[in-house]
């Protein structure tokens, strides 16, 4: 015999269309997954501004502020590493106080967009994606060179 009285079946919905309570777990779960994508954005994007700093032809100052923004996200003791850092920390500062990228970093980055509409080009891309690829460079480029050097 049950503890609990009858019910009338009608009037109760069938187990299946019970929704379970959220679970904690699932929640912290997609926290923890969320973070550790976080962490290794950052974590590349530090990797790519370190090369920068070193590799004549590839930008460091994107990187940067690409894993500052991740870290800070994902990792607290990367982001404090990284604001602290001798070489990336002033860099990242000057961005942060009056967004200044460095002429050199300007120089860069041009360079790097058309190169690589150049090889969007030589590879034969249609006319509407070279036009659009190349509009956007263009927005892209102008904010940049528009932003202070120091």
């Amino acid at each position: 015999m049950r503890d609990q009285p009858d019910r009338d079946a009608s009037t109760e919905p069938p187990a299946a269309c019970v929704s379970a309570p959220p679970d904690a777990s699932g929640a912290a779960r997609g926290g923890r997954l969320k973070r550790l994508a976080y962490r290794m954005l950052a974590s590349t994007a530090l990797a790519l501004a370190v090369a920068g700093v070193v590799l004549p032809g590839l930008p460091a100052t994107p990187f940067l502020l690409l894993a500052a923004w991740a870290a800070a996200r994902g990792s607290p003791e990367l982001a404090a590493r990284i604001e602290t850092h001798p070489r990336l920390g002033p860099m990242l500062g000057n961005w942060r106080a009056r967004r200044v990228v460095p002429p050199r970093a300007k120089l860069l980055a041009c360079l790097s967009m058309a190169s690589s509409l150049a090889i969007l080009w030589a590879s034969g891309a249609p006319a509407p994606v070279l036009a659009s690829v190349g509009a956007i460079l263009v927005c892209v480029a102008t904010y940049l060179v528009t932003r202070p050097s120091r």
